[in-house]
């Protein structure tokens, strides 16, 4: 199964023809779209309880959604992927780092985990005015919650998780999702895989091209069906050897 979740900014999942879902269904997959406070699906009410100091309602709403589906027997944590991008890397990271036992594949691409550091980036101005400026006592606290580079613990065991970042990305610095990476290599006691993929030639991946698109769907789900054990995208042993 793979749940993805965002829960930011009054942006909301409306339907569509999603691509991606039909490409993971193929492969026998279950998709499933959160609506999590901190988005607009029901309304500004619904964007605020997902706000600066109520920012916590995002990944608990996301972690009351998937054990539902694993109550209703949807998925298992083992067979249960996540994905978020950009301010979604919020609601992926404090979902892992809250509970790790909760799922087995962590995808965050380009994912703003590092809160407290936002403003020191380009889009830094503008990501305060959601999440808090740090020139604010009670407003660091509220970042400082958000902030899930943060909130990783040493001898964890941690989900298996690919991690992206776009060296020209002026939304969310490069810097970010790499340190996180680090720390979560260093802390991690588990032999599930922590990966990191750098695009030197890109930002946050809205000027991509189709080509490049697809690219880093492929990466994506080839690392998630991998870990959930798809018996199509496990690693063959090499005849040569």
């Amino acid at each position: 199964m793979l749940v993805l979740g965002y829960g930011a900014s009054g942006i909301s999942y409306s339907p569509f023809y999603a691509r991606i879902a039909l490409l993971w269904a193929i492969k026998g997959g279950i998709v499933a779209y959160t609506h999590i406070r901190g988005g607009g699906e029901k309304g500004e009410e619904w964007h605020l309880g997902g706000y600066k100091k109520t920012k916590p309602n995002s990944w608990k709403d996301f972690i009351s959604c998937i054990e539902y589906v694993h109550k209703k027997g949807y998925s298992t944590p083992e067979k249960t992927a996540i994905w978020g991008s950009s301010a979604g890397g919020i609601v992926m990271g404090r979902t892992m780092t809250e509970r790790p036992d909760l799922v087995k594949v962590v995808i965050m691409n380009v994912g703003l985990l590092n809160t407290i550091r936002l403003e020191e980036s380009p889009n830094g101005a503008n990501g305060t005015k959601e999440f808090g400026t740090i020139k604010n006592k009670d407003e660091f606290g509220y970042l400082y919650e958000m902030d899930s580079y943060h909130h990783i613990k040493k001898g964890v065991k941690y989900p298996a998780t690919l991690i992206t970042g776009g060296y020209n990305d002026p939304r969310v610095p490069v810097w970010m999702p790499t340190k996180f990476a680090a720390k979560l290599m260093a802390n991690n006691v588990s032999n599930n895989p922590i990966l990191l993929k750098v695009d030197f030639n890109g930002g946050h991946g809205i000027d991509n091209t189709k080509k490049k698109t697809q690219e880093n769907i492929a990466d994506i789900f080839a690392f998630a069906l991998w870990q959930l054990g798809h018996p199509d995208y496990q690693p063959k042993e090499n005849p040569d050897k």
